[in-house]
C-alpha cells in the first residue's frame, strides 16, 4: 500500500510516542512512488565504477567514445555498452559527428550534481562516517 493512498492525518506510530506528528510530517513530504522508481533506475544506471568515471569525465565536457576509451584504457565496444546503459536511463544524450559519436549530459544540472557526488564520494575519508 502506498503511503500517499492513506489518510496521512491519521498516521501515527503506536510504539514511539515521542512526537506523534513526526510520521505525518514526513509522510506528507514523500515524493510519489513513480519518482522513487525513477530515482532508483538512475542510481542503478550509475552504480558502476566505470560509469562513475565516465560521468565525471563528461561533467567536464562532452567526449567522443574513442576519447573515453583511451582515457579509461578500454575498448570502444566496452565503453559504448556503459554509455548505452546511461542513455537508456535518460542521463546522457549523443550527437553524431560524421563517423564519431559525442556524448553529453541530457540535463546540465545533473552533470553538476553527479560530478559533485562522484567527487565527494572519491575523496579520502579523514574520519569514519558518523551514524545519523
Amino acid at each position: 500500500m502506498r503511503v500517499i493512498d492513506r489518510d496521512l492525518d491519521a498516521l501515527t506510530c503506536d510504539a514511539c510516542q515521542d512526537d506523534p506528528t513526526r510520521v505525518r510530517r514526513v509522510a506528507k513530504l514523500l515524493p510519489s512512488d513513480e519518482n522513487f522508481e525513477r530515482a532508483s533506475w538512475l542510481l542503478k544506471a550509475i552504480a558502476d565504477p566505470v560509469r562513475a568515471k565516465i560521468l565525471f569525465a563528461l561533467s567536464c565536457e562532452p567526449l567522443y567514445v574513442c576519447e573515453l576509451a583511451t582515457m579509461l584504457d578500454m575498448t570502444m565496444s566496452a565503453v559504448s555498452h556503459h554509455l548505452k546503459v546511461m542513455m537508456m536511463a535518460g542521463i546522457l544524450k549523443a550527437r553524431k559527428d560524421g563517423k564519431f559519436v559525442c556524448y553529453y549530459f541530457s540535463v546540465e544540472s545533473q552533470a553538476k550534481m553527479l560530478a559533485g557526488l562522484v567527487f565527494a564520494l572519491t575523496q579520502p575519508q579523514t574520519s569514519p562516517p558518523q551514524p545519523f
